[in-house]
């Protein structure tokens, strides 16, 4: 287990790292939320790694980061499917039911802020200062996102107590996202581009439909995009993804 946390710790330092290093100005700092994708189990925030389990969110003090230190397990009762740090103060928690807020400003304790409860599927979440993206898909081979629903929701959240739904945008069967600026990167048969300054008026921009991409990290203007065959690394410049190389 430890062994396991290692690792987190390590990949998302270097990302945190590598994104300072590339964009001076960031407002990203040493205790600011650690990268990771839109489908991730964990989420570093400051000196504190969250991990979701099942229908548990675990707490793990990782100030020394040689030597992690359990604090505390939270049941959420409800089945988990990711979670995505949007600050110092707050994370996001997809579930099979709905889109969970937690104020985690006083860790290791947790405060549930709010939730937007959606029909039963998977639902991968990214979100930024006014609105939350969440993709719900469907999986007829599981048990848990077997419904017939395929679509981007835009969450407006600028009341993190009282989320409301702005639009919905259909999709075919998206999965990871990742938010970069006005600009949101789907993986949906590939990858979709998508501007979303106005999210009542969202616009297609570029597609890229020869990868089986699963994820997405936006680190500066450089795309981690995960696929069933490995990592790819794209440059977005000018609405385009130019391939730069995989892994």
């Amino acid at each position: 287990m430890k062994r396991y946390l290692y690792l987190i710790v390590g990949w998302m330092a270097l990302l945190s790292s590598c994104e300072k290093e590339g964009a001076s100005g960031s407002d990203t700092a040493s205790n600011g939320p650690g990268k990771g994708g839109s489908l991730a189990r964990f989420a570093i925030v400051k000196d504190h790694l969250y991990s979701v389990d099942g229908s548990q969110l675990k707490v793990f003090d990782i100030s020394n980061r040689s030597n992690p230190i359990y604090l505390s397990n939270h049941q959420l009762n409800v089945q988990v499917e990711t979670i995505f740090p949007r600050d110092s103060a707050t994370i996001f928690i997809g579930t099979t039911q709905g889109m969970y807020i937690y104020d985690v400003s006083n860790a290791p304790s947790i405060k549930l802020l709010s939730r937007y409860e959606h029909i039963v599927s998977c639902d991968p979440v990214v979100a930024n200062e006014n609105y939350a993206y969440v993709t719900l898909h469907s999986d007829v081979n599981s048990n848990r996102c077997f419904r017939n629903v395929n679509q981007l929701d835009i969450i407006d959240i600028r009341q993190l107590k009282d989320p409301s739904l702005v639009t919905s945008f259909p999709m075919i069967k998206p999965l990871g996202l990742g938010l970069y600026g006005d600009t949101l990167l789907v993986c949906d048969n590939g990858v979709k581009v998508l501007d979303v300054s106005d999210p009542n008026k969202i616009k297609l921009l570029n597609a890229i439909e020869d990868i089986p991409a699963r994820d997405i990290i936006p680190n500066g203007d450089v795309m981690i995009i995960a696929t069933t065959d490995g990592l790819k690394q794209y440059r977005y410049r000018n609405k385009t993804l130019t391939f730069l190389s995989e892994l």
